[in-house]
């Protein structure tokens, strides 16, 4: 029933981004590739005083941009960060995304964002070491801020939602599709409650 009702409310964008390859609206706006619920939810809560932090990026890179004050990353793929780069260029906006090719192997991965000396609003989690990038996450999110961890939904995330309880983070699920896909999947939100 959920997959039917959004696919029926976003046919155009879904279908566009199905056809294209990457995740976007009905008019071509880039969107996460994240649960229609969880891009729902993203495009009231952010504001112009937020500064984002991404574990890889991509179309949420150039979506944050257009919403945010600042968007800051790590993105392990040259090609991908020349590509997005180049768009965030055509569309005149900016990021700080830095390259780290060897991130999977390189401890320096999961702790990038205190290269910035700086405590961040939102952090996606959506790339490599999901579970290192969550454990030290905490330390670079502000008392209200939230982590976005995407297809969370994977049964080896667990220990991810237990460690965040633990923190005194609250959960909140945002099950659906994303655009260009039928595969239910689950983007969660976790709220950071100062603890």
């Amino acid at each position: 029933m959920i997959i039917k009702e959004q696919f029926k409310k976003y046919k155009a964008g879904w279908t566009r981004s199905f056809l294209e390859g990457i995740s976007q609206d009905e008019h071509g706006n880039l969107l996460p590739w994240m649960t229609y619920p969880a891009i729902e939810f993203l495009q009231k809560y952010l504001t112009k005083k937020h500064d984002v932090f991404e574990f890889g990026c991509g179309a949420s890179t150039i979506f944050f941009a257009q919403k945010v004050k600042k968007v800051y990353g790590v993105e392990t793929n040259q090609k991908w960060l020349d590509l997005i780069n180049d768009k965030l260029q055509s569309l005149d906006l900016t990021a700080q995304i830095e390259l780290m090719e060897n991130g999977i192997d390189n401890k320096n991965y999961e702790i990038f964002p205190q290269k910035f000396e700086k405590k961040f609003d939102i952090i996606v989690i959506d790339s490599l070491k999901r579970f290192l990038c969550a454990q030290h996450a905490v330390n670079f999110i502000k008392d209200d801020g939230i982590i976005i961890l995407d297809d969370s939904q994977r049964e080896n995330y667990k220990k991810i939602f237990e460690f965040f309880a633990k923190n005194g983070f609250e959960k909140r699920d945002f099950l659906g599709i994303e655009p260009g896909k039928l595969k239910m999947k689950n983007t969660t939100v976790f709220f950071n409650l100062g603890v």
